[in-house]
Parts: C-alpha cells; structure tokens; sequence
C-alpha cells in the first residue's frame, strides 16, 4: 500500500491514469451525495461515461449516528454537526433542500443518475441503472458508522468489476473523527479480511482516503505503476498496516501514522 503526499483530487487524478492505461471511461457510483461537491469533482476529474448519486436525504442518520442513548461522554450530538449541513439535521427540510440543490446542480448533466434512497436498498436500481454490468468505481462516503460501511462495503462489492475499484474517504483514526464516532477504518479492515480487496494507495491527510482495488487485478497493477511514473511522493508499506492508521498533527499541518 502506497502512503502517498497527495490530496483526495490528485487521488482521482491517479485513478483517471489507471483507467485511461486500461482503455476505460469508468461507470461511477457515489454512496453519500450529501450537497454534490464530491460528485462534481468526480464528474470534473475521472470524466465519467456514468455516475450514479445516492443518498436517502433523510434524517434516519441520525438515528444511526450512535445506539446508546444518552450518548457516550467522547461523542458528539449530530446536532454539533448542523452548520455542515446548512440547517438542523432533526429536520427533513434539510435534507429536502440538500436533495433538490442536488437535483438542480447536476440537472443539465446527462451522464448523472440520482437514486434517493437508502444505499442497502438503492443496491438493485444502481445494478439497473448500468444494465446489470460492473462498475469501475464506487465511492462509500454514506453513513460513516461501523455496521453501516461494513455493509455498503459487503453488499457493492458484487457491483465492482474485476478491474475495478472501491473508494472511501475518512479512513483513520482521529481524535474529530472519535467525536463523530466514525467507523470507516474500522470496517474496511474487517472487509479487507472477508474479500479479494486489497488497499493500493491512502493519502497522507486529514480525513484520508483509500483506494482498495481486487487483489492481482490490472487496476491494482496500473495503479501501482502510475504512482511510480508520477512525481507523487509515497512510501510503501505492507497493506496489514493499514488498520493502525491514526492522524498525527504537526505544527504544519497533520499526516498519517503507523505506529
């Protein structure tokens, strides 16, 4: 695995390499849609024959933030959250208006779908929407709890072509995370033991993405070789390590550690 000095869209700028070295216009899933900033630099960065949008825009999130009622003492309300939302995360209007300035954002692209739904139960439309073929990219950014990206993770894989790839963003360990009581890392660490993925490259940041790709697959190979062909800064380290990522804060700014 390839710990690399880049932010999330040079990351993508990887990516569209290996997929152009494998003669692909990638089809694109995004789970979590939230206002569409991400999904505009997919559309900008991979150029995409497809992306599909989903998001349910709803509060259930909030009921699935955390089980325990009153929460732990190291987690924050949802409601701390608010202001990223543009609005109270209790209230459905947020969400309908982070729906329809979705809607209105990509209106004139042909190339997006949006599914509003809940991504377990979005899974046969997405599958529809591409024909029943593989997509070549799909981005796991919905609910960052444990169990929510475990199963975003087990139930898309079978959507992922055999040169294709997952993408999640917030996947380490930090003390903001802690208080969002975020999961990712946690859970592609147990799906990492259960499937043939295999993480290729994280970037070295706050919030920091993972690129897993099919253990042997050309994607995994193409990825490895735009990175050496690159003037991107990485080392490489054996992918068990990955679990232990946690965030380290400089007085310039914060990378990731192994140790």
């Amino acid at each position: 695995m390839k710990v690399c000095d880049i932010d999330r869209n040079l990351m993508y700028s990887v990516l569209q390499h290996g997929f152009r070295a494998l003669q692909v216009q990638p089809h694109v899933v995004e789970l979590g849609v939230c206002k569409g900033d991400n999904a505009q630099q997919l559309l900008q960065r991979l150029n995409p024959a497809q992306l599909v949008l989903v998001d349910s825009w709803s509060t259930a999130s909030n009921r699935d933030y955390c089980p325990f009622d009153p929460l732990p003492s190291w987690i924050d309300p949802p409601e701390a959250y608010d202001f990223y939302f543009g609005g109270p995360t209790w209230e459905q209007a947020t969400w309908d208006r982070l729906h329809d300035g979705c809607q209105q954002r990509f209106a004139a692209e042909p190339r997006v779908s949006i599914v509003r739904s809940p991504t377990a139960d979005a899974l046969p439309a997405v599958r529809q929407l591409n024909q029943g073929a593989p997509y070549d990219l799909i981005y796991v950014d919905a609910s960052h709890q444990y169990e929510y990206v475990l199963r975003d993770l087990m139930l898309y894989q079978e959507l992922v072509g055999a040169n294709g790839a997952f993408m999640l963003n917030d996947c380490c360990f930090s003390d903001a995370g802690l208080r969002q009581n975020l999961g990712v890392l946690e859970a592609v660490g147990n799906f990492l033991k259960r499937s043939d993925f295999t993480p290729v490259a994280i970037t070295s940041t706050d919030w920091s993405d993972v690129i897993l790709a099919r253990k042997g697959s050309l994607l995994e190979q193409a990825l490895h070789w735009s990175l050496v062909n690159s003037d991107v800064a990485f080392v490489d380290i054996p992918a068990q390590l990955l679990p232990a990522a946690r965030l380290v804060h400089g007085d310039q700014r914060a990378h990731l550690s192994f140790v």
